[in-house]
């Protein structure tokens, strides 16, 4: 992967690392390791830390140094509750439009039962995501859907730091929510609010398989969120 700038080389490094639990959280990272590493100056490396402490990925203490941060359930929490209400909404106001766009939905679920069967996660991710924002952009609301990609880009950023693990756990649950919502939005006259809501409730899941996971790792609850 080519890289724009020396900043971007040592965020992806380490975002990387991250990711790959090649670093853990609560694991210090040292600047000058990293630039060592990547073959840059430290300051780029500082530059790339500040990034990933502003998606929460990594803590600055001022006279100690960046560690990995620690991400609390509760935080999870937060941001599946805002997607919740956010994606409820679009997928009711996308309901109007549903003739421009549900006759898609079926293959694309179609796809993801095929990569579910195939454990293909990497592949019934990105369909998931195409599925959804298939509906959201049919709200009309640019403003809406770009704040939904940001806060599904930040629940990415924040699962990938913990050791919660919503594929292949939720996948089977998630293809026969997704059939619910076709139905819903396949029908002549379609109710806006019971697609926000079987959305809403869509989401609200995600909270319910990562409380039963925390519960497991005797964690703290989950706040319960859309």
């Amino acid at each position: 992967m080519a890289h724009s700038t020396k900043k971007d080389l040592a965020y992806d490094y380490i975002k990387r690392r991250i990711f790959e639990k090649s670093l853990l959280p609560g694991q210090r990272i040292t600047a000058s390791q990293v630039a060592d590493e990547i073959g840059t100056s430290v300051l780029p490396v500082r530059e790339a830390l500040l990034s990933l402490e502003a998606e929460r990925l990594v803590t600055i203490t001022p006279y100690v140094g960046a560690v990995v941060a620690w991400v609390a359930p509760n935080e999870i929490a937060e941001i599946i509750s805002v997607l919740a209400v956010l994606e409820g909404y679009a997928s009711g106001e996308a309901a109007a439009n549903a003739t421009a766009f549900v006759n898609k939905l079926p293959g694309i679920n179609d796809r993801l039962r095929s990569a579910l069967r195939q454990e293909m996660w990497g592949w019934f991710i990105e369909l998931n995501r195409d599925f959804h924002f298939t509906i959201y952009e049919a709200s009309g609301n640019g403003q809406l859907v770009e704040n939904i990609r940001v806060f599904w880009s930040q629940l990415d950023t924040m699962l990938a730091a913990t050791s919660f693990h919503l594929i292949p756990n939720r996948a089977e649950q998630d293809v026969a929510d997704h059939e619910e919502l076709v139905r819903l939005l396949s029908l002549e006259s379609s109710d806006p609010l019971e697609v926000e809501m079987t959305a809403r409730m869509h989401r609200m899941r995600t909270a319910t398989f990562l409380r039963r996971q925390t519960v497991g790792q005797q964690a703290p609850d989950l706040v319960t969120r859309p």
